[in-house]
């Protein structure tokens, strides 16, 4: 045997050690996949002021796509590597009960304008149910890589899509519904208003296109609840 083989074999029977001992450990840590409670001086409680009331989810299965040239010196290319994922996730979204409340009483007819709606971030994803591949031409050594990279940017680019008007505006009414149940049981059920006498509530956002508390129009009367 030629010392380049040789030196070819004892690289080859080195690499496949290393990958054994690679495959033993993760086969191992699989093992004792339930791990351990994190000690209390890695733990961090961040303190929510005025406190959040949840209004409304959504759920999707997003996907995510990036194509990437591999070129050399900038203009040669060997072709690309593309990349998609899919994901379940879902999307919270929530007010904040800290700010002020107008809320306006006229004709046995609550007027509430409550603060904006905002997602609640990271947006939630089910990793379990994640999907992924690439396809191109160096795919089976490129693609591990930039699935990993594609990875990484999907709790940004959830963030972005869950502030995106198209969303905001698809969870509106379900999210006014839950304020309009949070003023019922929390105001209209105070001593000062027997709910049983038949007051309604008209609940508004603090982004909407409302103009004015005086200018609203008053809603049919409908008993709250």
């Amino acid at each position: 045997m030629t010392p380049a083989r040789t030196a070819a074999a004892v690289a080859l029977a080195a690499s496949l050690c290393i990958n054994a001992g690679f495959t033993w450990k993760f086969l191992a840590d699989r093992g004792n996949a339930s791990g351990s409670l994190a000690a209390p001086d890695q733990l961090h409680v961040i303190r929510t002021k005025g406190g959040l009331l949840q209004v409304s989810s959504l759920q999707a299965t997003e996907t995510f796509q990036a194509t990437t040239d591999h070129k050399i010196f900038a203009f040669f290319s060997l072709g690309s590597t593309t990349t998609q994922i899919r994901v379940p996730a879902v999307y919270h979204y929530h007010i904040e009960l800290a700010p002020e409340w107008q809320v306006t009483l006229r004709d046995k007819t609550f007027l509430v304008i409550a603060p904006r709606v905002q997602p609640t971030l990271p947006v939630a994803i089910d990793t379990a149910r994640l999907e992924s591949f690439s396809a191109g031409t160096w795919s089976l050594f490129t693609g591990p890589s930039e699935r990993e990279k594609l990875q990484k940017s999907i709790t940004q680019t959830l963030a972005v899509r869950a502030s995106r008007p198209g969303y905001i505006d698809f969870q509106r009414e379900p999210a006014r519904e839950t304020v309009r149940e949070f003023v019922a049981k929390w105001l209209v059920g105070q001593p000062r208003w027997n709910a049983g006498t038949g007051y309604a509530i008209k609940v508004f956002f603090s982004d909407e296109p409302i103009g004015s508390l005086n200018s609203l129009a008053l809603p049919p009367t409908v008993a709250a609840p």
